[in-house]
């Protein structure tokens, strides 16, 4: 399957604690997007349940009923975790709204063999900044996990597959930046 849309379709990277979700609620919420929530039978963190809406959080008998059901373009366990993620066909972009999916950048090769006409945007910040914003969060009850195993790799391949690298010095720059990233690569 290609996707040959007249619109290419927007991919999110970036290490945990960069800011993806919450510049896509923004976007989300201005309607410049379409989201797709990729599938996971992880547990929700704090708040992600209720807000989050880049992922859909289903229970693993659910998982497997929409995973026999050839629901899911690819599914895959990651980080030595015993959690399942799956993909699901994209929606197209319509409206003049962007079709877009929060991806980790070691996925791509699976969302390419489906896609091929996208732009990936990486959104990053220094590691000592997402270890505050992590150890915040972990504060509220938000488990840590293995959320900075991988860090400089996953900025690293990031960095080589993106078509644009945002750096997240303050959250209101990030987003102006992004927009008219979006306005210029999507002519909107």
């Amino acid at each position: 399957m290609s996707n040959n849309n007249s619109l290419p379709i927007l991919v999110i990277i970036g290490p945990s604690g960069s800011g993806k979700s919450t510049i896509i609620k923004k976007l989300f919420d201005d309607n410049i997007i379409i989201i797709n929530p990729t599938w996971t039978t992880r547990p929700p963190r704090i708040g992600e349940a209720e807000f989050g809406i880049e992922h859909y959080f289903a229970s693993k008998k659910e998982f497997k009923e929409k995973q026999a059901d050839n629901f899911f373009l690819e599914t895959v366990e990651m980080f030595n975790l015993p959690f399942i993620y799956g993909l699901p066909q994209l929606k197209e972009s319509t409206n003049n709204k962007v079709s877009l999916v929060m991806l980790r950048a070691s996925l791509l090769p699976l969302f390419q063999k489906y896609y091929s006409n996208y732009f990936i945007y990486q959104i990053e910040d220094s590691l000592v900044n997402v270890k505050k914003r992590l150890a915040e969060r972990q504060e509220k009850g938000e488990n840590m996990g293995s959320r900075l195993a991988d860090f400089e790799k996953e900025v690293e391949l990031g960095r080589k597959v993106a078509n644009r690298v945002f750096v997240n010095t303050k959250l209101s720059k990030l987003y102006e930046e992004i927009q008219q990233a979006i306005k210029e690569d999507y002519k909107l």
